[in-house]
């Protein structure tokens, strides 16, 4: 009976950790519906509209001038994860790969050390960072500079960022540094999985090691694959410290073109860190409806993550019942 008693002890002790983080998301979801009411209720369609500006001066301001439309920002999230993964993805595979079918001992445990320490950077590192790739790089290509004006930069400084120097690009391309030692050790685990066995017996039958990767490798790593593309454009929808210091905290329309990635296209996570909390700059909301705005953005962001895991969750259940 004891025995009994104490195995039931640890059954409703895990099951009460198992509840805590869905009473923790199902909280967090009604809030940000609770707090999106306002803005639903007295914006309604204009919450997708073109256009969003606010006040500089809320003492002068007049809330019925603002404009809250987050259609700019849905495309700058849209943008900026587009950019990151099209750069960590790639990036990250191919370190992946390096490690694990094409080892050359020294360079693997090197490159996982490396991608260990890069992993343990802040994030608001790679933000400060922002300044000197904008020095080193898109001020010598994209202003016409030639290589004479570099040689002795000026030293970057956090006043310049963000400016009129920072665009979409530049936030996706410090995202993207962000991404690859989260992705690259994921897609290492996932080519860890593939049994040892097949290679070998692929290698056996005289394949080369490219039909093997090709053939035996990525086809069975795929679910992890997929899971690790997964994770990493979901720390790209939620990175916020990044994207706003390279970016900016806010968009007053889509850009023209829509893909000019040198425009300043903030996304989602930068206009909630405006409205919540004014950024980094002094300006305040004026009234509540900024708050509710901002929830109303945080919802679409979770829905946006639902239906990226919806999606992966499905393609996934498919590509292992085709390997079964």
């Amino acid at each position: 009976m004891k025995i009994k008693s104490s195995i039931w002890n640890v059954r409703t002790i895990f099951l009460i950790l198992s509840i805590i983080p869905v009473i923790a998301l199902s909280l967090i979801t009604l809030n940000l519906i609770l707090g999106s009411v306002h803005a639903i209720s007295t914006l309604g369609l204009n919450l997708f509209s073109n256009s969003f500006s606010l006040g500089i001066e809320p003492a002068k301001a007049n809330p019925a001038t603002l404009h809250y439309g987050l259609l700019p920002a849905l495309w700058g999230t849209f943008l900026v994860i587009l950019i990151s993964i099209c750069v960590a993805f790639p990036v990250s595979l191919a370190l992946a790969i390096l490690a694990n079918d094409f080892s050359t001992g020294f360079l693997s445990t090197a490159i996982r050390w490396l991608i260990g320490i890069l992993s343990g950077i802040p994030p608001v590192i790679y933000a400060l960072m922002g300044s000197v790739f904008f020095i080193w790089f898109f001020f010598p290509k994209f202003a016409g500079q030639g290589l004479s004006s570099i040689t002795n930069p000026p030293l970057p400084s956090p006043q310049m960022l963000p400016s009129d120097a920072s665009c979409t690009l530049l936030g996706g391309l410090m995202l993207a540094l962000l991404l690859i030692p989260f992705i690259t050790p994921l897609l290492d685990d996932a080519f860890q999985s593939v049994p040892a066995t097949l290679k070998e017996a692929s290698l056996s039958l005289g394949a080369n090691r490219w039909y093997t990767l090709k053939s035996i490798t990525i086809p069975n790593a795929l679910p992890g694959i997929v899971n690790s593309l997964l994770l990493g454009i979901l720390t790209a929808l939620g990175e916020a410290i990044i994207v706003s210091y390279c970016i900016g905290f806010s968009t007053r329309s889509l850009p023209t073109p829509v893909f000019d990635v040198l425009q300043r296209t903030a996304p989602l996570t930068s206009i909630i860190a405006t409205l919540a909390g004014g950024g980094f700059s002094s300006s305040k909301l004026v009234g509540p409806i900024g708050t509710s705005v901002a929830s109303f953005a945080g919802l679409l962001l979770l829905i946006v993550a639902f239906i990226i895991l919806g999606v992966t969750s499905y393609l996934q259940r498919k590509m292992k019942a085709r390997l079964a």
